[in-house]
């Protein structure tokens, strides 16, 4: 922690590998699925925390969704979040840091999303990020394809690393 840079700090408590299971769903979607993932959060000396995601289904263990990219603190509790998705999208987030009675979050929305020629459209995206009990806890919320903002995905993941 003493090596971590400044900006980073408040942020700590989400660096690690985290591995587990989630369950996703949409209005498009012919039935609710359960998902594995592993989320690292990397300080590499910078500013910034490196971000990954990967996802598999947990019935046949099928490649789902990839996503990297970099959370940019810009003080004790702003950030920039700059994302790319294998499913062709690019997408900025601003967010922050939250302080309640059950510990630190961090709440991120969507302020401008990039779309290949194939992706599907996305048009707003919100996430939160917590850890509770051990677990790395996160939410998302999407509107996509024509539906208006509603749950997406939800995991609970153990720290592995």
């Amino acid at each position: 922690m003493d090596d971590l840079p400044d900006l980073v700090r408040p942020f700590a408590f989400l660096l690690g590998t985290w591995r587990g299971e989630g369950v996703g769903g949409y209005p498009t979607l012919e039935a609710d699925f359960r998902y594995g993932e592993e989320i690292t959060f990397a300080c590499y000396g910078k500013p910034v925390i490196a971000f990954t995601s990967e996802s598999w289904a947990v019935d046949d263990e099928r490649p789902l969704a990839r996503q990297s990219g970099f959370w940019r603190p810009t003080s004790a509790t702003d950030l920039e979040v700059v994302l790319s998705v294998a499913a062709g999208l690019v997408e900025v987030f601003y967010g922050r840091l939250v302080s309640g009675p059950a510990g630190d979050h961090v709440e991120l929305e969507s302020d401008l999303i990039g779309h290949t020629a194939t992706a599907k459209r996305v048009e707003a995206d919100k996430r939160l990020y917590a850890v509770r009990g051990g677990k790395l806890m996160y939410a998302m919320e999407m509107a996509a394809v024509g539906q208006p903002m509603r749950p997406h995905l939800s995991a609970a993941l153990d720290r592995v690393s």
